[in-house]
């Protein structure tokens, strides 16, 4: 039974974030879910607080401390994303995609870490995705978003390893939750991006709905909880374990040509 284990969840009102921390309840964890609305469950213990506010999250980490006497993991969920071409996106859509997605695990890490330390056995999971390294196209701040956590959990793995703290960036595939109608896109798309961009997010919005249920992402990141010693990195999906290990054998410009071609539509029929 883990009934004495505590995991905080960024982003668990909805999506992946949400069927996360209700696998966790059915498994025996204390679970405080933390997001800007209310999580609608008896189980997860809700507080409302912003990645992007440092100080909702310190407030909010502190709580959870006094409460419980130890915190073992931190799931760093929380994401939004937007879509067009980088010529026409607004600066401030790009500014406040990279302050949730980015700056958001950043502040999360930051405000938990002197928490975790106290434990010395303790986990932090960041949410990224495949995106991270098969940049796709109309959906650049996304997959910049998502590469800068990895490279920012490269890091922070090298810097807790002393106060054995184990960090994994989890890389999802195309999963079927709310994300896909909470995207943002470019409200003045240029006209000469228009048509690429249509077929393009068409395509990607068939892929997530046709995706991988959010329950087998819970799955996937239990088990990763329960290992004694984690990946660096997990991809979730068979396929895309397979697209992940061949990007590393192929050259980087042909991976970037059949992405091209799957999403980027580089020729008009």
């Amino acid at each position: 039974m883990n009934n004495n284990k505590v995991v905080v969840i960024t982003g668990a009102s909805s999506g992946i974030g949400f069927e996360v921390a209700k696998y966790l309840c059915k498994k025996g964890y204390h679970v405080y879910g933390i997001s800007r609305t209310k999580v609608h469950d008896k189980y997860i213990k809700s507080i409302q607080a912003d990645v992007t506010n440092y100080e909702d999250l310190l407030k909010a980490y502190h709580e959870i401390f006094e409460l419980e006497g130890h915190i073992d993991c931190l799931i760093n969920n929380a994401g939004m994303g937007i879509s067009g071409s980088i010529e026409h996106t607004e600066i401030k859509d790009a500014k406040y995609l990279m302050d949730v997605n980015f700056m958001g695990t950043f502040l999360s890490t930051k405000a938990m870490i002197p928490y975790l330390k106290k434990n010395r056995l303790a986990k932090i999971i960041n949410v990224s995705s495949v995106a991270s390294k098969l940049a796709i196209p109309f959906q650049a701040f996304y997959s910049s978003s998502k590469a800068a956590i990895n490279a920012f959990s490269e890091s922070l793995n090298i810097e807790l390893a002393p106060f054995k703290i184990q960090v994994c960036s989890v890389m999802p595939g195309d999963i079927k939750t709310g994300f896909t109608k909470n995207r943002r896109k470019n409200p003045n798309e240029g006209k000469d991006y228009l048509k690429r961009v249509e077929k393009s997010i068409g395509v990607m919005e068939k892929d997530e709905q046709n995706g991988m249920e959010p329950e087998y992402a819970a799955k996937v990141i239990y088990k990763l909880m329960k290992r004694k010693k984690m990946p660096l990195y997990k991809t979730i999906g068979v396929k895309y374990k397979v697209f992940i290990f061949l990007q590393k054998l192929i050259p980087a410009k042909f991976v970037n040509r059949i992405v091209g071609k799957l999403y980027g539509f580089n020729k008009e029929k």
